[in-house]
Protein backbone atom coordinates (compact mmCIF):
# COMPACT_ATOMS: atom_id res chain seq x y z
CA UNK A 1 0.00 0.00 0.00
CA UNK A 2 1.26 3.41 -0.60
CA UNK A 3 1.89 5.99 2.20
CA UNK A 4 -0.80 8.86 1.70
CA UNK A 5 -0.21 12.18 0.76
CA UNK A 6 -0.76 15.36 2.62
CA UNK A 7 -4.51 16.12 1.83
CA UNK A 8 -5.40 19.33 0.32
CA UNK A 9 -7.58 20.41 4.12
CA UNK A 10 -4.21 19.59 6.60
CA UNK A 11 -2.31 21.82 3.85
CA UNK A 12 -5.27 24.50 4.24
CA UNK A 13 -4.95 24.30 7.95
CA UNK A 14 -1.62 24.61 8.64
CA UNK A 15 -1.12 27.67 6.02
CA UNK A 16 -4.42 29.63 7.57
CA UNK A 17 -3.19 28.49 11.35
CA UNK A 18 0.02 30.27 10.29
CA UNK A 19 -1.12 33.05 8.33
CA UNK A 20 -3.83 33.84 11.47
CA UNK A 21 -1.58 33.26 14.17
CA UNK A 22 1.73 33.79 13.20
CA UNK A 23 2.21 36.24 10.57
CA UNK A 24 -0.53 38.87 11.41
CA UNK A 25 0.92 38.76 14.75
CA UNK A 26 4.54 38.89 14.14
CA UNK A 27 3.89 41.93 11.32
CA UNK A 28 1.65 43.65 13.99
CA UNK A 29 4.15 43.52 16.60
CA UNK A 30 7.05 44.90 13.86
CA UNK A 31 4.79 47.57 12.75
CA UNK A 32 3.82 48.61 15.58
CA UNK A 33 7.70 48.78 17.09
CA UNK A 34 8.91 50.34 13.82
CA UNK A 35 6.16 53.28 14.54
CA UNK A 36 7.62 53.45 17.74
CA UNK A 37 11.19 53.19 16.50
CA UNK A 38 10.65 55.81 13.68
CA UNK A 39 8.62 58.42 16.40
CA UNK A 40 11.93 58.33 18.99
CA UNK A 41 13.68 58.94 16.00
CA UNK A 42 12.00 62.66 15.27
CA UNK A 43 13.57 65.40 16.31
CA UNK A 44 11.19 67.42 17.95
CA UNK A 45 13.86 70.77 18.17
CA UNK A 46 14.13 71.50 14.43
CA UNK A 47 13.69 75.21 14.14
CA UNK A 48 15.02 76.09 17.19
CA UNK A 49 11.20 75.89 18.60
CA UNK A 50 10.71 73.66 22.02
CA UNK A 51 7.57 72.01 21.60
CA UNK A 52 4.69 72.42 24.65
CA UNK A 53 4.66 68.37 25.58
CA UNK A 54 5.55 65.61 23.62
CA UNK A 55 5.76 62.09 23.91
CA UNK A 56 3.13 59.91 24.48
CA UNK A 57 2.43 56.02 23.70
CA UNK A 58 2.75 54.96 20.30
CA UNK A 59 2.33 51.69 21.12
CA UNK A 60 -1.21 51.63 22.18
CA UNK A 61 -0.84 48.36 23.88
CA UNK A 62 1.80 47.12 26.82
CA UNK A 63 4.65 45.54 26.12
CA UNK A 64 3.75 42.15 27.79
CA UNK A 65 1.01 41.43 25.23
CA UNK A 66 3.66 41.97 22.82
CA UNK A 67 6.05 39.27 23.96
CA UNK A 68 3.20 37.05 24.23
CA UNK A 69 2.11 37.88 20.33
CA UNK A 70 5.71 36.87 19.69
CA UNK A 71 6.21 33.92 21.67
CA UNK A 72 2.48 32.90 20.39
CA UNK A 73 3.66 33.50 17.08
CA UNK A 74 7.22 31.63 17.03
CA UNK A 75 5.09 28.55 19.03
CA UNK A 76 2.84 27.99 15.90
CA UNK A 77 5.78 28.24 13.57
CA UNK A 78 7.39 25.58 15.12
CA UNK A 79 4.55 23.58 15.34
CA UNK A 80 3.57 24.18 11.68
CA UNK A 81 6.29 22.82 10.41
CA UNK A 82 6.23 19.66 12.20
CA UNK A 83 2.69 18.94 11.32
CA UNK A 84 3.41 20.11 7.80
CA UNK A 85 6.32 17.06 7.65
CA UNK A 86 3.62 14.57 9.30
CA UNK A 87 6.00 13.71 12.04
CA UNK A 88 5.87 12.88 14.75
CA UNK A 89 2.68 11.29 14.91
CA UNK A 90 1.03 13.29 17.69
CA UNK A 91 1.10 16.37 15.74
CA UNK A 92 -2.34 15.93 14.20
CA UNK A 93 -2.73 16.95 17.76
CA UNK A 94 -1.25 19.62 18.95
CA UNK A 95 -1.84 21.95 15.49
CA UNK A 96 -5.45 21.95 16.94
CA UNK A 97 -4.23 21.95 21.02
CA UNK A 98 -1.82 25.12 19.94
CA UNK A 99 -4.41 26.82 17.69
CA UNK A 100 -6.95 26.17 20.64
CA UNK A 101 -4.82 27.77 23.21
CA UNK A 102 -4.30 30.83 20.93
CA UNK A 103 -8.04 31.47 20.05
CA UNK A 104 -8.30 31.31 23.99
CA UNK A 105 -5.89 33.81 24.53
CA UNK A 106 -7.09 35.89 21.67
CA UNK A 107 -10.57 35.54 23.58
CA UNK A 108 -8.97 36.53 27.52
CA UNK A 109 -7.05 39.35 25.50
CA UNK A 110 -10.61 40.47 23.58
CA UNK A 111 -12.88 39.83 27.13
CA UNK A 112 -10.11 41.72 28.69
CA UNK A 113 -10.12 44.91 26.81
CA UNK A 114 -13.46 45.17 26.53
CA UNK A 115 -14.64 45.08 30.10
CA UNK A 116 -12.12 47.65 31.30
CA UNK A 117 -12.70 51.26 31.52
CA UNK A 118 -10.61 53.71 29.72
CA UNK A 119 -7.54 55.37 31.73
CA UNK A 120 -9.08 58.86 31.81
CA UNK A 121 -5.09 59.87 32.28
CA UNK A 122 -4.19 58.27 29.17
CA UNK A 123 -6.83 60.42 27.36
CA UNK A 124 -9.83 58.70 25.62
CA UNK A 125 -9.68 58.75 21.72
CA UNK A 126 -11.89 57.05 18.81
CA UNK A 127 -9.50 54.51 18.23
CA UNK A 128 -10.59 52.95 21.63
CA UNK A 129 -13.68 51.46 19.97
CA UNK A 130 -11.71 51.04 16.82
CA UNK A 131 -9.49 48.85 18.50
CA UNK A 132 -12.09 47.07 20.44
CA UNK A 133 -14.02 46.25 16.94
CA UNK A 134 -10.61 45.44 15.48
CA UNK A 135 -10.17 42.60 18.49
CA UNK A 136 -13.54 41.26 17.84
CA UNK A 137 -13.28 40.56 14.37
CA UNK A 138 -9.45 39.11 15.31
CA UNK A 139 -11.56 36.80 17.74
CA UNK A 140 -14.11 35.74 15.53
CA UNK A 141 -11.50 35.23 12.54
CA UNK A 142 -9.44 32.89 15.11
CA UNK A 143 -12.61 30.84 16.32
CA UNK A 144 -13.60 29.89 12.81
CA UNK A 145 -9.77 29.19 11.55
CA UNK A 146 -10.03 27.16 15.15
CA UNK A 147 -13.51 25.61 14.32
CA UNK A 148 -11.56 24.44 10.73
CA UNK A 149 -7.84 23.38 12.03
CA UNK A 150 -10.06 21.08 14.95
CA UNK A 151 -12.77 19.56 12.11
CA UNK A 152 -10.37 18.35 9.25
CA UNK A 153 -6.99 17.29 11.52
CA UNK A 154 -9.78 14.91 13.40
CA UNK A 155 -11.33 13.76 9.97
CA UNK A 156 -9.93 10.35 8.00
CA UNK A 157 -7.58 11.50 5.44
CA UNK A 158 -5.59 13.66 8.03
CA UNK A 159 -5.64 10.60 10.43
CA UNK A 160 -4.21 8.31 7.41
CA UNK A 161 -1.96 10.73 6.44
CA UNK A 162 -0.34 11.24 10.23
CA UNK A 163 -0.46 7.64 10.92
CA UNK A 164 1.42 6.76 7.95
CA UNK A 165 -0.91 4.22 6.51
CA UNK A 166 -4.37 4.13 5.03
CA UNK A 167 -6.66 1.65 7.20
CA UNK A 168 -7.84 -1.58 5.47
CA UNK A 169 -11.79 -1.58 4.41
CA UNK A 170 -13.85 -4.47 6.56
CA UNK A 171 -14.45 -5.69 2.73
CA UNK A 172 -11.37 -5.80 1.49
CA UNK A 173 -10.18 -7.44 4.63
CA UNK A 174 -12.20 -10.41 3.68
CA UNK A 175 -11.45 -10.82 0.05
CA UNK A 176 -7.81 -10.75 0.90
CA UNK A 177 -8.62 -13.48 3.65
CA UNK A 178 -10.54 -15.41 1.03
CA UNK A 179 -9.56 -14.96 -2.52
CA UNK A 180 -12.18 -16.90 -4.10
CA UNK A 181 -15.08 -14.95 -2.56
CA UNK A 182 -16.53 -11.17 -2.91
Amino acid sequence: MDKPGRPIGVSLAIIMSVIWFAVLPLLQVGLLLLIQQRFQNLDFTAGGIEPIAYGGDFLGVPVWILVVQVICGILILFVAVFAWRGRPRWMRQALPGAVILLTMITLILTLRQATTQPDLQAGISSMDAISTAILKGEFLGSLLVMLYVVWYMNRGPARAFYRGYYLVRPTQAATEDHPGTR
